[in-house]
């Protein structure tokens, strides 16, 4: 519960998604998912389909690393 990993990947994931899928696209995804969840709940993966559906393309790669697989992965810069 209290591994760095809790704390800081999260925002380095969110922030290597904004560099993946521009920033505009990232800023539409976020304002999407805030009003479409607004008092309730969602999942990891509806995430992951709007965020395929808003850029128009395929993370499934991006996702796996950055969410599904174990350790910090390498710098995407």
């Amino acid at each position: 519960m209290f591994h760095r990993a809790i704390y800081f990947r999260g925002g380095m994931a969110l922030e290597a998604l904004r560099d993946r899928i521009g920033t505009d696209r990232f800023l539409h995804l976020t304002r999407t998912w805030l009003a479409d969840h607004r008092y309730g709940n969602a999942t990891t993966e509806e995430y992951e389909a709007l965020a395929e559906k808003i850029s128009g393309q395929d993370l499934d790669a991006f996702f796996n690393v950055w969410l599904h697989t174990p350790g910090k992965p390498a710098p995407w810069w």
